[in-house]
């Protein structure tokens, strides 16, 4: 549409000094004809858009011209700039790069290049949370699926590596846990369910539309917090006395005590679940399950099936 192409040349030329009638019909796929006249628009909507003859001219806006931002200052651009971006990585959304440049607009010259100093000093990557190619196209796909409010058909495997047919009402999409994951209401199940994208296969949309239901993902994470339904258990571990620094890097300090042997004694709760047995399990020979006794019975149960395998 002509007012989102215009929208984005405003966009464009506040974060550029000049630019080129030719790179913009290059980049917006219209005529040079059609650039000219979409400059002689935006004049006429009140942006005051320069032209510059000659080999190095072209269009751009006018020195002191940018975007009322009284209440976002250059700190605050350069956290939104930089977080926007690590998402971007993840999720190739090309829709994030649009945002990321409008979000450039509002610096002014002078504080698009200090970011470019201050991203030496802070980059965030989250690219290996996006998957592979598969991952990001199944991504998309619930994305679709959520914004549209249309049923989901997924092939989902659960963490007893159960795999099952689902149609779900999809309505939120979070990150937490060091992953991605899907809210919805499971038809299958009758019930509200938290689907980690990474086990989602083949989702696919379907063209009956749901009205979204009132519970939101913040009233279930409230009522599924491990502290309420009783998930969490005090753990205490014994690490070995060559591993401390890898120790201390997932434990507080105050959460840790010296062993008489060198070694380092964790006390902490977590959730019972998978993923805890395969964080233990994750230090091989340097770990010891002290506490409670059915954590060391599952731990020592796991560790003589993995022994089992190399005999």
């Amino acid at each position: 549409m002509k007012t989102d192409r215009l929208l984005s040349i405003v966009v464009y030329l506040l974060n550029r000094d000049l630019v080129s009638a030719s790179k913009l019909a290059e980049r917006f796929n219209v005529s040079v004809r059609t650039i000219q006249r979409d400059m002689e628009t935006i004049n006429l909507a009140g942006i005051p858009v320069i032209s510059v003859q000659g080999p190095l001219g072209g269009y751009g806006i006018m020195d002191g011209y940018k975007m009322d931002r009284r209440l976002v200052t250059a700190d605050d651009l350069f956290f939104i700039i930089t977080a926007l971006r690590g998402i971007g990585d993840s999720l190739g959304d090309r829709r994030i790069d649009d945002t990321l440049e409008k979000m450039r607009g509002f610096a002014s010259t002078a504080e698009n290049g200090g970011f470019k100093d201050r991203e030496e000093k802070l980059h965030i990557d989250f690219s290996m949370l996006g998957g592979g190619p598969d991952q990001r196209q199944t991504f998309k796909t619930i994305q679709a699926a959520v914004n549209s409010d249309r049923l989901l058909k997924i092939d989902y495997t659960n963490s007893r590596l159960e795999r099952e047919s689902r149609i779900v009402e999809p309505m939120t999409i979070v990150f937490q846990w060091r992953a991605w994951y899907l809210y919805a209401y499971c038809r299958l199940r009758e019930g509200y369910r938290l689907f980690r994208i990474s086990r989602i296969r083949e989702p696919e949309i379907l063209a009956e539309r749901f009205l979204r239901r009132s519970r939101s993902f913040e009233d279930f994470s409230r009522d599924n917090a491990p502290e309420k339904t009783g998930k969490v258990i005090e753990l205490t571990l014994k690490f070995s006395e060559k591993i401390p620094p890898l120790v201390e890097e997932f434990f507080n300090k105050e959460n840790l005590e010296r062993a008489e042997d060198g070694g380092l004694i964790a006390r902490t709760r977590m959730p019972e679940d998978g993923w805890m047995y395969g964080y233990i399990l994750s230090y091989g020979a340097y770990v010891e399950v002290l506490e409670p006794p059915h954590i060391r019975d599952i731990i020592k149960t796991a560790a003589g099936q993995i022994s089992r395998i190399y005999e």
